[in-house]
């Protein structure tokens, strides 16, 4: 996995686990704590920055090459139908992986 895409993926990890260690705190004591709630909307902020720059640099000089991983991201989609309307949007990363097959069709 290249660089780029493996940062993304990384900033997407770090948000979720600062979802779920902000939940567990307040289910624990009782309190709401402001450092993981501040923490999940600077990875969230940072994890869609990385998407459209990603995006942006692929289109332009075809890095990262395998952006189209990035649609497996989707399926936390599936999740937003259950449990949490904010993942809903996860749905649009299924773009990527049309992504794969149109560079190579231009590449030929």
């Amino acid at each position: 996995m290249e660089k780029q895409t493996k940062i993304t993926y990384i900033l997407f990890g770090s948000a979720i686990l600062s979802i779920i260690l902000h939940n567990a705190i307040y289910g624990i004591f009782k309190i709401e704590e402001p450092a993981f709630f501040t923490l999940t909307f600077v990875f969230l902020l940072l994890f869609v920055i990385s998407v459209i720059h990603n995006t942006i640099s692929y289109f332009k000089n075809g890095t990262p090459k395998d952006l189209w991983k990035l649609g497996f991201l989707s399926l936390f989609g599936l999740f937003g139908l259950v449990a949490s309307p904010g993942f809903y949007g996860l749905f649009g990363l299924i773009g990527f992986f049309g992504a794969r097959r149109w560079k190579r069709i231009k590449n030929q």
